[in-house]
């Protein structure tokens, strides 16, 4: 097997000792002298073993990454993000954007489960977003593929594109609020109308259930939550609802 980019094995790496996430301590930046120019040998085997390609080390993306690695059992923020960035002459629009996207190449992350701050999961372990890649495939031909594809068009065709203006309405994006200003108006075909007072819409085509409908399609299993995305859901709503 290839290495991939940037990965250098030197000798056989050891698992060291496993701290908790909930004692993990923010970065101190006075720590960090000089950037790793190469990741750490447990981190570089557990690559290889999962055909995984990371950032390559001399990125704005490996370089945060390493620094992760390095300091397992810290957390980063986005303050030490900035501070990092400014640091070492990292060129970036948005420092926190080195860190927290890792999980889309392979490694899992703690991101989606804790607010304000970043880490990389210890021991390692794949991202569920890699699992998905990897096992997914269509369940058919590649004209059973197609035929699919060809009928979602279709069906955006009928009841979007080909619908006269004049027949487009104006209905509320929020049914539950009694809000008539236009901040709660949004311009509808006709086929919305089967979506009555079942959704928030955010925009035409973007829609969350109302409460009535959620509870629905989780008894049908038309909709599955993640452990973790429960945990951030409850804690976005009790933040909500403590400002009522």
């Amino acid at each position: 097997m290839e290495t991939p980019k940037s990965i250098k094995m030197n000798k056989k790496p050891s698992v060291e000792f496993v701290l908790e996430p909930c004692d993990y301590e923010l970065i101190n930046l006075d720590l960090i002298t000089e950037l790793p120019n190469e990741y750490p040998n447990e981190f570089n085997e557990f690559c290889l073993n999962n055909n995984l390609k990371p950032p390559n080390i001399t990125t704005g993306n490996g370089k945060a990454l390493s620094v992760m690695l390095k300091y397992k059992f810290c957390y980063w923020n986005r303050d030490v993000c900035d501070k990092f960035v400014e640091k070492f002459n990292i060129v970036t629009k948005d420092s926190i954007q080195l860190f927290n996207k890792h999980n889309q190449w392979g490694i899992q992350t703690n991101s989606g489960t804790e607010r304000g701050k970043l880490y990389i999961v210890y021991p390692y372990c794949l991202s569920n977003k890699h699992k998905m890649r990897k096992n997914f495939k269509f369940d058919g031909t590649e004209e059973e593929k197609n035929n699919e594809i060809d009928k979602i068009k279709s069906t955006i065709q009928t009841d979007y594109i080909d619908v006269p203006n004049s027949l487009w309405q104006l209905g509320h994006k929020n049914p539950g609020s009694i809000d008539n200003t236009k901040d709660n108006l949004v311009l509808q075909p006709p086929i919305q109308g089967k979506y009555r007072d079942n959704y928030i819409f955010i925009d035409t085509l973007t829609k969350f259930p109302m409460p009535n409908k959620l509870e629905i399609m989780i008894e049908k299993k038309e909709i599955e939550f993640t452990k973790e995305q429960i945990i951030s859901y409850k804690e976005i709503f009790n933040k909500l609802f403590a400002s009522i």
